[in-house]
């Protein structure tokens, strides 16, 4: 079991290094071409999904939380699940 744990975390690495090789590679390009304002909206991007994904959390948060009433927990996972929506919808405009 700890090995498949180990080998998921590996994956995940390895996912979030090639992102931001990817990231590192597309911004030197744009800085080569000094297209400054694509730069700072790939910028803004990575910061609205790290937004959204606190969002996310949240969601799981009052999805799993078993000492506030249904009432509250719903109150809130809709909250967030409003909140994450909106942030990711910025991202499409």
């Amino acid at each position: 079991m700890r090995d498949l744990e180990d080998e998921k975390r590996i994956k995940e690495y390895m996912q979030a290094k090639m992102k931001h090789i990817k990231m590192y590679n597309e911004s030197m390009n744009l800085a080569d071409g000094l297209d400054v304002a694509k730069f700072a909206e790939l910028v803004r991007a990575d910061e609205r999904e790290a937004c959204a994904k606190v969002c996310d959390g949240i969601m799981q948060f009052y999805k799993t939380n078993t000492t506030l009433n249904t009432e509250q927990n719903l109150i809130g996972y809709m909250a967030a699940e409003v909140c994450g929506v909106r942030i990711r919808e910025r991202g499409q405009k």
